[in-house]
């Protein structure tokens, strides 16, 4: 055999799972989750503001569910739902919150950035645990690549919506 008949091995496609807690344990991604969404501006007038005007509008709350649920692969907004009602840890984070699953849809249609935002921060984190990558730099293919994980699951999300509520 000649060197011109060689193959080179097909090269093994990159892929983020669905599912982070293959990557870590479930309760080191809601801690990741918590930090990241808590080191949003929550003490920003124009948010004070809308808080004031809707006592019952839980923001943190409902990006610390989403997020979470979709970092572990759950993305139909009943799923989410009962990830609230499932999961002890965010009862004893949020006590007596009121979720719905069209609560979410219209939270997810609204701040759709701010969710893909968290998405990719908690998914850089897993990525940085997997394998082991420290505080080293992550290349902007790889980033694009982080970016577009957190869109998908957001998509996935709305169309599981989309394809429950034409059921």
């Amino acid at each position: 055999m000649s060197a011109a008949d060689a193959q080179p091995a097909p090269a093994k496609e990159f892929a983020i799972p669905l599912d982070l807690s293959t990557w870590a344990d479930k309760p080191l991604l809601l801690q990741w989750v918590v930090e990241e969404i808590d080191s949003l501006d929550w003490s920003s007038p124009d948010l004070l503001q809308i808080l004031h005007a809707n006592p019952k509008f839980k923001p943190r709350f409902l990006l610390v569910v989403m997020v979470y649920a979709y970092a572990t692969g759950r993305f139909d907004s009943e799923e989410v739902t009962e990830v609230y009602f499932t999961e002890p840890v965010l009862q004893h984070l949020f006590p007596e919150h009121a979720l719905s699953p069209n609560t979410l849809m219209r939270f997810r249609r609204d701040y759709r950035g701010l969710l893909r935002w968290g998405l990719a921060q908690v998914i850089r984190r897993s990525l940085r645990h997997h394998y082991d990558l420290g505080d080293a730099a992550i290349p902007a293919g790889l980033n694009r690549i982080i970016v577009k994980a957190a869109t998908v699951r957001l998509d996935a999300a709305r169309h599981f919506d989309r394809s429950n509520a034409g059921e």
